[in-house]
């Protein structure tokens, strides 16, 4: 094997490549980036044996072949390794050369016949998202995931399709059993998805791959696998197996108080006023009444702050208990100068509505007193 690429395209793909490797794998190859060279484009490839990646790259290639190297080795390389430069690999099968300018590297390679296959998966049940549009939906609902391990199915994004209305609506949600997060899009294709739940570390993953690409991706899913793929790569993940709860009946229906409060001044008070507590699970109390809600926090340590907002609210005094952290995750979602609270006491669920975006809807649960 043997080519030349420049330093700034490699290191795109390694980046992407080397970030689900498992550098502690008790099985060496797992630690090692396969490469295939062939008519002037470069293969990478990637698995932990629960996502894998393959994505490409064009080069200039003298000799087909392939070899596998260690990730971490491999990326700080082409990474230390100077600016707008081009680099030259030679492998002779067990050794894998890499030269710039008046740098030489001499690396171990194991054989690729020991890479794990990479199997795509059948394009039945497939439609396409713009770069874009996957973006988003992600990005609205992915704060919202769970990291508590024994709940293993709320550790990733449930992924469904419903008709309604002759329309085919793509539904996300997410949701850590403390808050939800839900966002529809309406889609042209009629696929049938009933109901897949993504991993968190492959949403991670393809947002970081998804920043330096744009266009069209094709989604592709099996009752097990689901991969995103375009011309220039492919990433196919495992999925979750557990039963996502109904979240339907966690969305309220008879929450009757209303109050409209500008995003930026209230997210900053609280942001403020939260600053005093540093426990472990930080609370602001939230009191709504006469057209402004009063922000409160103490602290076990004695600390207080507490500062006013206006708002839009008519309705009878309420009192709420948050955790500050997950009033202020919301402010990256949502879109609007202003917030919609839909209320109806202190320990039922609070929507949160974006006016901007009418595809999203947030559930906050009250913490107890």
């Amino acid at each position: 094997m043997e080519f030349k690429l420049s330093r700034e395209a490699l290191l795109r793909v390694l980046n992407h490549v080397s970030s689900i490797v498992d550098s502690r794998s008790t099985i060496t190859i797992l630690s090692n980036l396969y490469i295939k060279c062939e008519n002037n484009n470069v293969e990478v490839r990637s698995t932990d044996m629960d996502i894998s990646i393959r994505e490409f790259v064009s080069c200039e290639s003298v000799k087909n072949g392939e070899a596998t190297v260690n990730s971490r080795i491999l990326t700080d390389i082409i990474r230390k390794t100077k600016k707008n430069t081009i680099i030259k690999f030679k492998s002779d099968g067990t050794r894998l050369i890499i030269n710039s300018e008046n740098s030489v590297f001499e690396l171990n390679a194991l054989s690729a016949d020991e890479f794990p296959k990479f199997v795509p998966l059948n394009q039945a049940n497939s439609f396409e998202l713009t770069v874009d549009q996957i973006k988003r939906i992600f990005n609205k609902t992915k704060f919202a995931i769970s990291a508590e391990e024994t709940r293993y199915y709320l550790n990733g994004v449930y992924f469904h399709t419903v008709k309604s209305d002759d329309k085919n609506i793509l539904k996300t949600v997410s949701t850590d059993g403390h808050r939800l997060a839900k966002n529809e899009l309406e889609i042209s294709s009629s696929v049938d998805i009933q109901g897949i739940i993504m991993p968190r570390k492959f949403i991670l993953q393809l947002d970081k791959i998804l920043g330096d690409f744009e266009g069209t991706v094709k989604i592709v899913s099996s009752e097990t696998q689901v991969s995103f793929e375009t011309d220039s790569f492919i990433i196919i993940s495992k999925l979750i197996d557990g039963k996502f709860p109904d979240y339907e009946k966690v969305i309220p229906v008879e929450n009757d108080k209303l109050l409209e409060i500008e995003t930026d001044p209230f997210f900053n008070a609280v942001d403020r006023v939260s600053t005093v507590n540093q426990d472990k699970t930080p609370t602001v109390k939230l009191v709504f009444e006469n057209n402004c809600v009063k922000i409160m926090a103490t602290s076990t340590e004695s600390n207080k702050g507490d500062e006013e907002v206006q708002a839009n609210y008519t309705s009878q005094k309420l009192e709420i208990l948050f955790n500050s952290k997950y009033l202020l995750d919301l402010r990256d979602v949502l879109e609007s100068e202003n917030i919609i609270l839909e209320l109806l006491n202190q320990s039922s669920p609070v929507i949160v509505k974006d006016p901007k975006d009418n595809t999203s809807i947030y559930i906050l649960m009250p913490m107890r007193v």
